[in-house]
């Protein structure tokens, strides 16, 4: 093969056109800003149904690899060496000299494929995307209900994840406290009972997959202030943890200022929007049942674009019960990206009532850019985001009551003066890229040989 090898190999477990959530618009925004600043970029993922084995996207080759899943289940937890595991290892030969950046933590691409990377001598960036790399139970709200520090201890951490398969709150407890050695014994099981009781051990583990991943990572990449600070508490090396927010890619900046320039008065109704995931932890319903303890005359409309979630558990049908007889809720179909600004524009609110910790999300931004005045849940990267803006409130999560309030409030506010707007500058992906080009070249430079970054102006 005589393609040019790659300046960075972005290692991910999803890309577009065959995902699109939000660490999927981040990268293919990164990878974008990254070309048109001379840097090179590949892309490896594990193969999807119906992808190639290699194909071009908005300009960057994407690689993938198949991914066979292991039969038995292996101490720590998502990051199990999975099959074909070589024909990854083989795509990194081609690309020798470049540095491994990887934005997934899971068992197409985790552990495993740092460590491939590392033996093979790249240089490694991590970033981390979601809260499920340092949690278990993967929304860090303690047994679900309250936010959590983040810190990995595993007796806590077990007693969380063995009430998340089922476990009563007292018996969770006690099996958090199971000896060690009695804990990995049952992590071959393969039943309920041995899953749950398995949990100490996954939580050691945990601990152990974090550390392992600190050691192997020449630099560590959080993109929300919260998941810093959890790394930090974890363990993570100052000297490695680099803080780089969120941005947007500028044709998307484009056109939501055009869309927010054509925004037209649609009557006296406050309209709502909610743009995401059908997830419990989104926390749909309770922006459903705030408007349902409003009053019918209540000028008030809420539409809920939303997208399948590999997990629903009969949620969506549950917020749809929920709704039903109310004709101010409307059920749309999810957005392709490209619709995200005109859609967005055509509302006043978004609304973002999450009961766990976002480290974005990447829509708060969208709707800023767009104009809009944010809802959000006074949690993580919400309220990283909203706080001290004119152009928000943050509010109590869950709290039903609290987000009627604020609807209502709004509802009335509109009828007199319009909403206020984000102010200030807006972060956009060529931020992020020269984040990500400075902290390149801050790389070890034993390790920097033959690398082409030296040749990029600042």
């Amino acid at each position: 093969m005589n393609e040019t090898p790659a300046d960075v190999v972005m290692a991910t477990a999803w890309y577009p056109p065959y995902d699109l959530g939000g660490t999927e618009i981040y990268l293919e925004g990164l990878v974008q800003e990254l070309s048109l600043k001379g840097l090179k970029c590949a892309v490896l993922v594990p193969r999807v149904p119906g992808a190639p084995d290699r194909y071009e996207h908005r300009g960057a080759t994407v690689w993938t690899y198949p991914v066979e899943l292991p039969k038995a289940r292996q101490s720590g937890g998502a990051t199990r060496r999975h099959g074909q595991f070589d024909r990854f290892e083989a795509l990194l030969r081609l690309n020798p000299h470049a540095i491994y950046h990887q934005h997934s933590w899971t068992t197409g691409c985790g552990l495993d494929h740092l460590r491939a990377a590392r033996a093979q001598g790249l240089r490694t960036v991590l970033t981390f995307h979601v809260a499920g790399t340092v949690c278990l139970r993967g929304t860090l709200l303690h047994f679900g209900e309250v936010p959590c520090d983040g810190m990995v201890e595993e007796i806590r951490c077990g007693a969380c994840w063995a009430e998340s398969r089922g476990a009563p709150r007292a018996a969770a407890w006690a099996i958090g406290r199971l000896p060690r050695a009695l804990a990995a014994r049952t992590l071959q099981g393969r039943t309920r009972l041995a899953t749950a009781l398995s949990a100490r051990a996954l939580a050691i583990g945990k601990g152990q997959e974090l550390n392992e991943a600190f050691e192997l990572s020449d630099r560590l990449v959080a993109v929300c202030q919260w998941l810093a600070d959890t790394l930090t508490r974890n363990g993570a090396p100052s000297d490695k943890l680099v803080l780089s927010h969120h941005g947007l890619a500028a044709s998307y900046l484009a056109e939501a200022v055009q869309a927010a320039a054509r925004k037209r008065s649609e009557g006296i109704n406050l309209r709502l929007v909610y743009l995401g995931r059908w997830d419990r932890a989104k926390g749909i319903h309770v922006a459903v049942a705030a408007l349902r303890r409003l009053p019918l005359e209540t000028p008030v409309e809420l539409s809920i674009h939303a997208i399948g979630a590999a997990e629903n558990d009969g949620y969506e049908a549950e917020v749809r019960a929920l709704a039903a007889g109310d004709p101010r809720v409307r059920f749309l179909p999810s957005l392709p990206h490209r619709d995200t600004a005109e859609a967005l524009a055509a509302h006043d609110v978004l609304l973002v009532p999450s009961l766990w910790l976002e480290t974005g999300p990447l829509v708060v931004l969208e709707a800023q850019a767009a104009g809009l005045y944010v809802l959000g849940s006074d949690l993580g990267g919400i309220a990283e985001l909203v706080a001290g803006t004119e152009g928000g409130e943050l509010l109590s999560p869950g709290s039903v009551r609290d987000w009627a309030e604020a609807i209502g409030r709004l509802a009335a506010r509109k009828s007199q003066d319009p909403l206020p707007k984000f102010q200030g500058p807006l972060r956009s992906q060529a931020d992020v890229a020269d984040d990500m080009i400075n902290l390149y070249r801050s790389l070890p430079p034993a390790l920097a040989r033959e690398s082409r970054l030296v040749k990029i102006d600042p």
